[in-house]
């Protein structure tokens, strides 16, 4: 039996919140006596995202004119790029991710709904671009992803991640079609909208896609990791767990914050908050081959219009904010903690109101049963949240164009070494450069160019800045032959950044190098190997350095 489909329209605070700013805000305040809210940089027009391409050094988009703002403390405001944009109602310059190779290719992902020649002419449509960055701006255009439009303007999504498997996410939002991507059965086919995309950075779709199909390669569904979605801004990425989740705004109720798996069907048009609460049900979706549907894993009865979303990374705010989860709103101004449970696939909640995974806000809109989760207050619509190289929180407010910083209040009670994390939870209290254990690198980049470099995930704003990295090395022939690490020697020890180059000349014919990367700090060394309680061979080397490479 077909049930009632919730109207489509948007959420008028959402809107109304993107199109125009807001009147005067309370003062920026976080529920933590420890931290501190501070203005990091001012006077933007219409900030969206941001990205730190250096400690110190970061990238802010503005909506409204397409200019991309360069922001240290020696440059405050240089624009480093301006591209052609509509902006109306929810287009514009929106996404911003920085490739993880940064460190040796410079690469820069920016989602923006283009147009040609000028601001606001005739619309090409919303397309992602690579960019590189020289050093002082951004060039080199490299067209991605070439997405739909929509006439209503709305509904845009804009969102571009890099996954822990190295892959580039792109949301989109459903641009207020009715098709099988938004569960009617009988609608168009799949047309790149209300998904997201996982590609590899030049837009290529991925054979291990949850519905890719060898026998159509070219058909769009093999570019989706999930789909369903009505409209989001907010994707972000577990850094314990790698999985991805998402914010999603309801029409007028049922707001949700989603762990989105491979293949997930999030449900729109019939599904929005629980099951078990909606007016549709499992039975009335489309389902792809491969598709799963699951509840979200929280929800608002009455639509805040949630936003940014991002996981705390660094212990520098303090023992029980790591790794919680934040999310950020338009209708109160209001940032969202929440704690995940042992196996970080659903939140954790110790009021007996929210045990149903919803916030019955009725009537109640910016409290009633929120009051466990609330965490600041007075920032207006936030657009993004990040950590930065320091640890610290940089949340960005379209509201009042303003980047904010969350730190702690100096000095922090309990830090013997003053380094702002507190003895209960920092691993080396005597030394101010270490605060973390090195946990395994997960990824280790070669690229080619006049000498073969290497990159790495820096684990600096996590472990501390004192945190080096030793490279281990060897014949690819001889690994094979021997099936150990027994012939490995070091290339390179104490590296104080996160990456490096190998100055051998190239191996003989028919054979390569292998690299391996440890991190170490006062807390201790890392590991080689795979972190696991299982027997790995690399785990060889961590007993000691091997020799020096020739």
């Amino acid at each position: 039996m077909q049930k009632r489909i919730r109207p489509a329209v948007a959420a008028a605070a959402v809107l109304a919140a993107w199109i125009l700013q807001q009147g005067v805000l309370e003062a920026q305040t976080v529920d933590a006596p420890a931290l501190e809210v501070e203005v990091v940089a001012p006077l933007f027009n219409t900030p969206t995202s941001m990205a730190f391409i250096a400690p110190d050094d970061l990238l802010v988009l503005q909506k409204s004119n397409g200019r991309v703002r360069r922001v240290t403390s020696d440059v405050p405001g240089a624009f480093v790029l301006d591209v052609n944009v509509d902006s109306a109602s929810e287009r514009g310059l929106l996404g911003i991710a920085t490739d993880p190779d940064f460190v040796n290719n410079g690469y820069v992902y920016l989602f923006y709904t283009e147009t040609q020649d000028v601001d606001d002419g005739p619309v090409l449509g919303n397309r992602v671009y690579r960019y590189r960055w020289d050093g002082g701006a951004l060039v080199e255009p490299l067209l991605v992803l070439d997405l739909p439009v929509s006439p209503e303007r709305n509904h845009n999504g804009g969102i571009v991640v890099f996954g822990s498997d190295d892959r580039l996410y792109t949301l989109i939002g459903d641009l207020n079609h009715l098709g099988k991507l938004q569960n009617f059965a009988t609608g168009p086919d799949p047309d790149d909208t209300g998904v997201i995309l996982r590609t590899d950075g030049y837009g290529t779709t991925l054979i291990d896609n949850p519905f890719f199909d060898p026998a159509d390669p070219g058909n769009p569904l093999g570019r989706y990791f999930a789909y369903g979605i009505r409209n989001s801004f907010g994707l972000a990425v577990d850094p314990v767990s790698g999985e991805l989740w998402d914010t999603e705004n309801g029409p007028l109720d049922m707001d949700e914050i989603n762990r989105v798996e491979p293949g997930f069907n999030s449900g729109w048009r019939t599904i929005m908050g629980p099951d078990d609460r909606s007016s549709g049900d499992q039975s009335d979706l489309w389902h792809a081959p491969g598709s799963a549907y699951s509840d979200p894993e929280f929800s608002w009865a009455d639509t805040i219009g949630p936003t940014a979303i991002q996981f705390v990374a660094s212990r520098r705010l303090g023992c029980e904010l790591e790794h919680t989860l934040l999310v950020a709103d338009v209708d109160c101004g209001q940032l969202y903690r929440f704690r995940l449970d042992p196996s970080r696939q659903s939140l954790d909640f110790a009021s007996a109101e929210l045990q149903d995974l919803v916030a019955d806000n009725l009537g109640d809109l910016c409290a009633g049963e929120q009051s466990e989760i609330v965490f600041g207050q007075g920032f207006g619509l936030v657009s993004d949240i990040e950590t930065g190289p320091d640890g610290f929180l940089y949340v960005v407010s379209i509201a009042t164009n303003t980047i904010y910083r969350i730190r702690p209040v100096e000095p922090v009670p309990g830090d013997s070494d003053g380094d702002l994390v507190p003895d209960a939870c920092d691993c080396a209290t005597a030394d101010p450069q270490s605060y973390a254990e090195p946990l395994e690198v997960p990824h280790l980049r070669p690229s080619k160019g006049p000498s073969l470099r290497l990159g790495w995930d820096d684990q600096r704003p996590v472990s501390g800045p004192g945190t080096t990295y030793a490279i281990a090395s060897g014949s690819l022939a001889d690994l094979h032959a021997t099936g150990t690490f027994a012939g490995a020697c070091a290339l390179a020890s104490s590296v104080s950044a996160s990456a490096t180059s190998d100055p051998r000349p190239d191996p003989g014919p028919g054979d390569g190098y292998y690299y391996l990367v440890r991190a170490s700090n006062g807390c201790g060394a890392g590991t080689y190997g795979d972190s696991g309680e299982a027997v790995d061979p690399r785990d060889l080397l961590d007993a000691s350095m091997p020799p020096a490479c020739e």
